[in-house]
């Protein structure tokens, strides 16, 4: 279910063509929107995207171009958090940047940089958040809390001194990678409440197969046929 390279690729020349976001920040908004509380759809997340001071696509072929791969990415998102992280392994990961260093290192605990990596997923997410607050303010349970303050410190920029502007201590990179890798499961368990609230009954366990003229996994209402199992 995963984008190739080539689409990815593809994709972010025609954002950057026109000034709009980057895929790891759309990443964190989609994620948002699809496993946030509200129902929100893939076109309120277009709108998003389309507003500011953005420029008009090149052409009408590029605009339906790269609505076509956000669907896309939208459906590949929506596959992954219904999965168990555990069983996607790195595919559980949202897209990020990383720094061009990593190329040169056998482990990346060796990196001692200050690359503020997951920062723009994080202000994706929060822009999410932030487009449906008052249904997310509905959500006071310890669960949320924590991942949200997961999010507000991660989508901080890293500086040299490790302190920002007020000089409040920023994570280290070190500290950023263990945040991190706890998304994934936040995102699961969020996607299966949002399913138990929009669909009660239709959770399926692990390993139970989806047939086509179910419910999507995904919590989109649609037949599964239609979202993420089609093509």
């Amino acid at each position: 279910m995963m984008l190739s390279e080539e689409k990815l690729e593809r994709l972010d020349a025609l954002l950057s063509s026109t000034d709009r976001f980057s895929i790891e920040t759309i990443d964190g908004l989609f994620s948002a929107a699809i496993t946030g509380p509200a129902e929100a759809q893939l076109e309120d997340c277009i709108a998003i995207l389309d507003a500011d001071s953005v420029k008009p696509w090149a052409s009408a072929a590029d605009e339906r171009e790269a609505h076509a791969l956000l669907e896309a990415l939208w459906k590949m998102i929506a596959w992954r958090v219904s999965r168990d992280p555990d069983d996607l392994e790195d595919e559980a990961m949202p897209l990020l940047d990383m720094p061009i260093e990593f190329e040169e290192l056998d482990d990346i605990d060796q990196y001692k940089g200050d690359f503020p990596i997951a920062s723009d997923w994080a202000v994706g997410f929060r822009m999410g958040v932030k487009e449906w607050v008052s249904e997310w303010s509905e959500l006071e349970d310890d669960e949320t809390s924590q991942f949200l303050g997961i999010v507000t410190t991660l989508s901080s920029d890293q500086a040299p001194s490790g302190v920002d502007e007020d000089g409040a201590k920023l994570p280290s990179f070190k500290e950023r990678m263990t945040l991190l890798n706890v998304i994934p499961h936040y995102l699961s368990a969020f996607h299966r409440r949002r399913v138990r609230a929009a669909h009660p009954g239709t959770i399926r366990h692990e390993g139970d197969k989806v047939g086509r003229n179910d419910l999507c996994t995904c919590g989109s209402g649609k037949k599964y046929k239609k979202c993420c199992g089609a093509g």
